[in-house]
């Protein structure tokens, strides 16, 4: 078997650049999370967390007076409760309730293992109790099916501790309790109790008769140590031809196929999932899926995991809103943004967001002036001039109805999608209250901990300067957020909606038309 000059050629490449990879693999320095901090150390990681929130923060900005002492009197109780060795896993929950207090919908913490024990069960609300499940979502006793009392106190005492973890919008989510819920060595330590291999769970049934079961915790930290010893083995000993050959099957994830498409619930309703706004854009098949759905007399969007700052789905959704010839100074203005000053930023920092600067409308000075009258007054040093975001330029048509699923995990373009359609006579918000996450963030690490923080560095609002970040839209029909939705149950739900006011009555075609897309 001979090899051509130009095989052979292409092989030595692929040898020499998979050995590159492999040295730069190897070199490249390993950022591993730090298990357990110092006294200096925690010092050191909240010094930097109150000087990046008092420089970038939007929300901070907003109360300076009343977050600077409130946050330092926090860092400092942080300082006092920790003075030996602190988990890093325990530092992370204590940064994570600090910054709720700066009640901004988009602060997170990032880049932590959470050794502490989970809950053995699963929780699922049920109007004012809660489920006990097993893995496989059935009660763990279908005789006494609800939990009342975890380690002798009641449910009530652990969901009020599992709110210190979420910001102020998102507290009575039950969707946003239950990741916290299942924190059970964590909140066993904000609520005094001792640390205990098994977990008492008291249940009742339906005759208000208890029954009292004692339940193992199941260890994730052994189960992690291997996972990560294999992989390293495993990374150790790959051969040069294993990695040529992985890389040859590897393929990029947008690449890969992923099914959209809609699903039927009865003759006249359909369902569509979206998650991602940005793989929407540039998904023709998925936006012909949605025209197709917009067709049908009921379209359902499951948007509870949307994300993503791309405004095509809320163009096209925009055939649904209401023919709106009040002729007013701005009628076109969807609402108003700053951001928080930094040298490091640009002036089209809002740009992403969709958001142009005032001058871009060419208005006339008066006119401007009486655009932005309702405005809140800011100081210039902290916030940038103001920036305008409007409506999609699109005409309303048909009289088919539209239902969007939002939660609290409903962020950015999604927030817009859930505040346009709110007003839309002919729309439906069913689930939870959003969280009011219209912001772009920003990103440090810190020193010691390695924790990724998140926070909201510019604000929101309407076109009546009222403030829309960290507010969060209610839903028109509340329903919590369970992972098995009774779809034919739901659309019985929005027929028997109560009736928006329409604004203006359409004299556009009844039947929505499958226009091809641009």
């Amino acid at each position: 078997m001979s090899f051509s000059y130009r095989s052979i050629v292409m092989l030595l490449s692929v040898i020499i650049f998979a050995s590159l990879l492999k040295l730069a693999f190897f070199a490249v320095p390993k950022d591993n999370t730090a298990p357990m901090l110092n006294a200096q150390e925690v010092r050191q990681d909240l010094y930097a967390l109150l000087d990046q929130i008092e420089q970038h923060s939007a929300f901070y900005a907003l109360t300076p007076d009343k977050a600077s002492p409130q946050l330092k009197y926090m860092a400092s109780l942080i300082v006092e409760q920790y003075q030996d060795m602190t988990p890093n896993d325990r530092f992370a929950a204590e940064i994570t309730k600090l910054l709720n207090s700066l009640k901004d919908p988009g602060a997170q913490v990032h880049d932590f293992d959470d050794q502490s024990g989970d809950l053995p069960l699963t929780l699922r609300p049920l109007n004012d109790q809660w489920l006990a499940l097993d893995s496989s979502n059935s009660p763990i006793n279908n005789d006494f099916p609800f939990v009342t009392h975890i380690d002798g106190l009641p449910m009530s005492k652990w969901v009020a501790a599992s709110q210190a973890y979420l910001p102020e919008p998102a507290k009575q989510s039950q969707e946003m309790q239950l990741p916290w819920l299942k924190k059970l060595n964590l909140l066993r330590e904000d609520l005094g109790l001792s640390i205990k291999p098994y977990v008492l769970i008291t249940l009742i049934n339906d005759d208000l008769q208890t029954q009292q079961v004692t339940l193992a915790l199941p260890s994730h930290q052994t189960q992690t140590q291997l996972a990560s010893s294999n992989q390293e083995v495993k990374t150790q000993d790959m051969s040069v031809l294993e990695f040529i050959n992985q890389l040859s099957q590897f393929q990029r994830s947008e690449f890969q196929d992923v099914p959209h498409q809609l699903e039927t619930v009865n003759n006249t309703t359909v369902k569509l999932k979206i998650s991602d706004l940005y793989a929407f854009e540039l998904d023709r098949d998925l936006q012909q899926e949605l025209l197709k759905g917009m067709t049908h007399p009921l379209l359902i969007i499951d948007l509870r995991d949307a994300s993503g700052f791309s405004p095509k789905l809320l163009t096209i959704l925009s055939r649904y809103q209401d023919a709106d010839l009040n002729n007013t100074l701005a009628p076109n203005v969807m609402g108003f943004a700053h951001y928080r000053r930094s040298p490091e930023l640009r002036n089209d920092y809002l740009q992403p967001l969709n958001f142009k600067p005032l001058d871009a409308l060419e208005y006339s000075v008066p006119r401007l002036k009486s655009l932005t009258r309702n405005l809140p007054s800011v100081d210039e040093d902290k916030f940038s001039p103001w920036y305008i975001r409007t409506k999609p330029t699109v005409t309303p048509e048909g009289r088919n109805r539209l239902a969007l699923l939002v939660s609290p995990k409903c962020r950015q373009e999604c927030e817009w999608i859930a505040y346009r359609t709110k007003s839309w006579s002919r729309a439906n918000l069913i689930g939870e209250k959003t969280s009011g996450d219209f912001a772009r963030q920003y990103y440090f690490k810190l020193p010691n901990s390695g924790l990724d923080i998140r926070f909201s560095s510019s604000l929101t609002y309407d076109a009546q300067g009222k403030l829309l970040s960290g507010a969060g839209t209610e839903p028109d029909i509340w329903l919590p957020q369970n992972s098995d939705i009774q779809w034919q149950g739901l659309v019985s739900l929005v027929r028997s909606a109560k009736p928006k006011t329409q604004i203006i009555q359409t004299s556009q075609p009844t039947k929505l038309a499958q226009a091809k897309l641009n």
